[in-house]
């Protein structure tokens, strides 16, 4: 599985224009951008800043994209703090297996929260353990402080090229440098 940053898809987006959504056919489930809290046995002395040349490639407030390719009979995607699962998301209000997502023979998918896990919402309501629930583009989850939202190809397209969009018209509306 694939996850990229959401800036460099944008940027994928301007280059490859109409050819973009051919290239990414799939649903995603983005990770946005918020507080991230650090789980106490990351080795935190080891996080290092990017080096300064790489501030344009790692902006402030980006979000990580997981592109959700799936096949019903190889069964679910699982998100989790814990490294074994398809999407890691290294945070400590996530618990170390936190939800499966499983893809349906009609190509759509649905989100379960695991057992033992802690809480997570989709659109601001429950979702129970072991309940699993189809989603819908734009639906919201929550996982603790963690918020993700999922999207068909259709309206993932649509929400990079709107981002695409208003970077071309900032950057037209800049003067041009001295």
């Amino acid at each position: 599985m694939r996850a990229l940053l959401l800036s460099l898809l944008i940027r994928q987006h301007m280059a490859l224009k109409e050819k973009f959504n051919a290239k990414y056919p799939h649903p995603w489930l983005v990770w946005e951008a918020g507080a991230w809290n650090v789980p106490e046995e990351q080795n935190v002395s080891a996080t290092r800043l990017p080096m300064m040349d790489l501030r344009d490639c790692l902006p402030a407030g980006d979000a990580l994209c997981f592109e959700l390719m799936g096949v019903a009979e190889r069964g679910p995607l699982k998100l989790g703090r814990a490294e074994h699962n398809t999407f890691v998301v290294n945070d400590a209000t996530v618990s170390r297996e936190q939800l499966a997502l499983h893809p349906t023979t009609e190509g759509r998918w649905t989100v379960e929260r695991l057992a033992h896990s802690k809480p997570a919402t989709v659109n601001g309501e429950a979702l129970e353990p072991e309940q699993p629930r189809m989603l819908h583009p734009g639906d919201e989850l929550k996982v603790g402080d963690v918020r993700l939202t999922f999207h068909d190809a259709a309206t993932f397209n649509a929400r990079i090229g709107r981002i695409a969009a208003q970077v071309l018209a900032q950057a037209s509306a800049s003067p041009p440098p001295r």
